[in-house]
């Protein structure tokens, strides 16, 4: 019997040392998280004495369960875009041949067919960018996370908002006497430029000049010219926009226009833009811009992608636009102790776990994601190294205790 205690206390300090041996070969490991062999303590119920207490010793140790430490790991800077560490509780969902795992390990990279995956392949999971103008981040049910690295084609300018003050302050101009001509700067008040993209993504100057028209109202009213340029400031065309009407406040009560150029030089399709001043205002402050929205833009290149705190990632493109690909998705568990961990730094659900219960990073009880970064193992090297030499010690010790017990049975044995 003795030698049974003594066997299962070398087998108990052997997992111990197998346990720290794995914590300290995974100090490196990007999200490992550190293990503990818990034991507990054998004793037969049947050498339990009739007043409740035993006489006889216990019958050795059993090791009841390998605990995982789910602290969080050090968030180490590593500039890569794609790079990303779980500030917080949460786990990130991946796609492996197995099904959905989760991991903490967020050194991702993007496969030649452009889904965002781990360093071992598997598919990270996420949200789809929701409906164009329905105001949300995310839409749909959980899929893997494709991003497109193909360029942004051009689109032609069709609608143009010029958002302006005009001054009240400004001479008034006898446009009978003082007809409109972009070579008179006396023949308007007021001027400004913007560009607009025509079909093949050319992009031209367009500046549209505001004069104050004398005895056309009270307010008095403001014509608008416009002239549209090449990058070489040749003229391609020009004419006459809205008419501006505003109230004794200074707002704006109408002035809407249309741009339309046929035949431009480069073959683009012809342009058609609509041309409103919504919110412009008439004051005694000086003339100023306050907002320009335009609908057109040249054709961009992918440059890269940014990945928010809220696990949104977005395009970038040369031509300044971005692109919204999704959303990281991550999942918390109840009992987290009983993800059943599997090689590749993921974790599998199980009954103990409980079902994930899966959001969007900052959202219910899940931490935010930091890009650029990734989260390191938690395992304290020096506390491993010094539970190592306890460990060893016990391991030793019961070895020491099955040799006096080898010397004690030989000594029997040798008994006349």
């Amino acid at each position: 019997m003795s030698l049974l205690v003594e066997l299962s206390g070398v087998q108990a300090a052997q997992t111990d040392i197998d346990t720290i041996g794995n914590n300290i070969a995974n100090v490196s490991t990007a999200g490992f998280k550190g293990s503990s062999a818990d034991f507990s303590d054998i004793y037969a119920s049947s050498l339990i004495g009739a007043a409740g207490a035993s006489s006889t010793p216990g019958q050795g140790v059993n090791t009841t369960s390998i605990s995982q430490l789910f602290t969080e790991g050090t968030i180490n800077q590593t500039g890569d875009p794609l790079n990303v560490a779980v500030n917080g509780s949460g786990f990130f969902q991946v796609e492996t041949p197995g099904g959905i795992a989760y991991t903490r390990a967020g050194n991702f990279q993007l496969n030649n067919q452009g889904n965002l995956v781990t360093d071992t392949g598997a598919a990270v999971m996420g949200y789809g960018p929701a409906a164009s103008g329905s105001g949300a981040s995310q839409s749909g049910p959980l899929s893997p996370i494709q991003i497109s690295s193909g360029d942004i084609g051009a689109a032609a300018t069709s609608d143009l908002t010029l958002n302006v003050n005009l001054p009240s302050t400004d001479p008034v101009i006898n446009t009978t006497t003082t007809p409109f001509s972009t070579a008179n700067a006396s023949s308007y008040n007021e001027s400004t430029t913007t560009s607009v993209y025509d079909s093949l993504g050319v992009s031209r100057t367009l500046t549209t000049y505001f004069t104050q028209v004398s005895g056309s109202g009270t307010p008095d009213q403001w014509a608008t010219h416009w002239q549209l340029a090449d990058s070489n400031g040749s003229t391609v065309a020009s004419g006459a926009g809205a008419t501006l009407t505003f109230n004794s406040a200074g707002q704006l009560t109408s002035g809407s226009g249309a741009i339309a150029i046929n035949n431009l030089p480069n073959g683009a399709a012809n342009l058609n833009i609509a041309t409103n001043f919504t919110g412009s205002t008439l004051s005694n402050l000086g003339f100023g811009v306050n907002g320009v929205a335009n609908d057109g833009n040249g054709a961009g290149q992918f440059t890269g992608i940014q990945i928010a705190s809220s696990g949104q990632i977005t395009g970038q493109y040369s031509n300044g636009l971005t692109r919204n690909f999704g959303t990281i998705a991550l999942a918390n568990f109840a009992n987290a102790q009983g993800l059943v961990p599997v090689s590749n730094n993921i974790w599998q659900a199980s009954v103990a776990s409980g079902p994930a219960l899966t959001g969007a990073p900052g959202s219910s009880s899940l931490g935010v994601l930091e890009s650029g970064a990734l989260e390191g193992s938690n395992v304290d090297l020096s506390a491993q190294l010094v539970n190592l030499i306890a460990a060893q010690q016990a391991y030793q010790a019961n070895v020491q205790g099955i040799s006096v017990e080898q010397q004690n049975l030989q000594r029997l044995l040798q008994i006349q």
